[in-house]
């Protein structure tokens, strides 16, 4: 485990801690690779995978403000890619997350 990571674990804690101390929903973001255009093929694919969207970020964002019936949620960012570095049905299930762009897509 590095800072970050470190950092973001506390973060989650956190968040955790104000939604059931002051019962507020709070979804924390877990973002992948944050990239405005389709990556390159010859990226590796674990980055590949990782990729997310900006039409899928919009729509992330979206789900999670409007998400009812959320206590605390970990939600993962990345889009539809059908190679994953995460899985995403849970964040689809618990927010109604439901991603579009695919990385090894050809449109």
């Amino acid at each position: 485990m590095n800072l970050y990571g470190a950092t973001k674990a506390w973060a989650e804690a956190i968040g955790s801690w104000i939604a059931a101390e002051a019962s507020i929903s709070v979804v924390a973001l877990r973002i992948g690779w944050f990239l405005e255009q389709r990556p390159e093929p010859d990226v590796s694919p674990l980055a590949l995978s990782a990729w997310f969207s900006t039409r899928d970020a919009a729509e992330l964002i979206r789900a999670a403000v409007e998400a009812e019936d959320v206590d605390f949620v970990v939600a993962h960012g990345i889009s539809a890619n059908r190679y994953r570095f995460a899985e995403l049905e849970q964040t689809m299930d618990w927010i109604g997350y439901r991603p579009i762009d695919d990385a090894f897509g050809t449109d």
